[in-house]
């Protein structure tokens, strides 16, 4: 008799984690375009016609590469190819497991086990209903919790209680034992800024870059920059920091965070986009140019980053008057990404514009 585990569960639009008996993996792209990469190593490319049958996948494994090292040093580029592999198989509670992890592996198996997904609802009641019967499993239960409410409008004010508990909390959270052995092999993906994503497992680190998301989301800006700043100083913390700082249009505070900044990866090239947009908006548009010429300097960037770079060029030629030198930027985008509506919207506004 062998039991079946495997579940697909949506996280964020064209993203969805994928739990079966022996890995975890990350699907990422639209319907018709995904990118898979299992806890095995394992990495598929897949691409077809949606409603037409045809399809054509690549598997290969970078662990029977030699470039790991090298890929740990450009971790920060978040392109796929560099995410690092999920940790082993997923674990199983043993003989001597408790009768608490026992029943919490059987409700993992029962969320991701069956053909259809649980609602957020169903989650909250059975997690509820689980800790009710063993409270030392509050822990876990409330970091899954918090994953499947993120979007969910009807349990806002319990989303932003507990990702304060959480948070307050992380190292006795993010040090239990139930999340250490049972949540190594969630990867979430989440954007720090338009063109640049944190791809670690579920650690403290990766659960601030969430609660931060849904601060900013709420408009609680400088709730999220005291988490951020609470956070490992890292270069994806630099970025969001002046992301916020550029929300609360505190240009002199993102110029400062952004000094010294030269284009050596796509997050350095997105911090360049930032220190650009502040010189734009306080009308120094020589200097916000240059900044997005430096941007454009290297051209073996993410697609997404440097579409980013054209269109806040853009604007800054609108602003300008240079409406031709504008939509040339915007139909650069266009030519890389045929469906990139803001692109689509702007030009559109442009076109009768002398």
């Amino acid at each position: 008799m062998s039991v079946r585990f495997r579940r697909s569960v949506k996280i964020a639009p064209g993203i969805r984690i994928n739990f079966n008996t022996h890995s975890t993996s990350l699907t990422l792209g639209p319907r018709g375009a995904h990118y898979t990469m299992s806890s095995t190593g394992r990495r598929t490319i897949s691409s077809g016609i949606p409603g037409t049958g045809l399809y054509a996948s690549e598997s290969y494994n970078p662990r029977t590469q030699a470039a790991r090292a090298s890929r740990e040093e450009r971790q920060l580029s978040q392109q796929p190819e560099d995410l690092t592999s999920f940790p082993g198989p997923t674990p199983r509670p043993n003989f001597f497991s408790s009768g608490a992890e026992k029943d919490f592996s059987k409700m993992l198996i029962e969320f991701y086990s069956g053909d259809q997904q649980p609602s957020p609802k169903e989650i909250v009641e059975k997690t509820k209903a689980l800790e009710e019967l063993h409270p030392n499993l509050n822990i876990p239960l409330e970091i899954i919790t918090f994953i499947h409410i993120l979007n969910e409008e009807a349990y806002e004010d319990h989303l932003l209680e507990l990702g304060a508990r959480i948070w307050l909390r992380r190292d006795e959270y993010f040090s239990n034992s139930i999340v250490t052995k049972y949540f190594r092999g969630i990867r979430p993906v989440i954007q720090v800024t338009p063109g640049i994503h944190a791809t670690e497992i579920l650690n403290t680190q990766q659960f601030g870059f969430m609660w931060v998301e849904v601060l900013q989301a709420h408009d609680k800006l400088d709730q999220a920059m005291e988490v951020l700043h609470e956070m490992n100083a890292t270069q994806l913390v630099g970025i969001s920091i002046a992301d916020i700082e550029l929300s609360q249009k505190d240009y002199d505070a993102v110029l400062q965070t952004t000094a010294d900044i030269t284009n050596e990866d796509d997050a350095t090239l997105i911090m360049l986009v930032i220190r650009g947009i502040a010189f734009r908006e306080q009308s120094l548009y020589d200097a916000s140019l240059e900044c997005f010429k430096q941007a454009l300097a290297k051209k073996n960037r993410q697609q997404e980053a440097l579409n980013r770079v054209h269109l806040e060029r853009s604007i800054t030629y609108e602003k300008m008057g240079k409406i031709d030198a504008a939509r040339k930027d915007l139909e650069l985008i266009l030519a890389n990404d045929a469906k990139n509506e803001e692109a689509k919207e702007r030009l559109g506004k442009l076109k009768d514009v002398n």
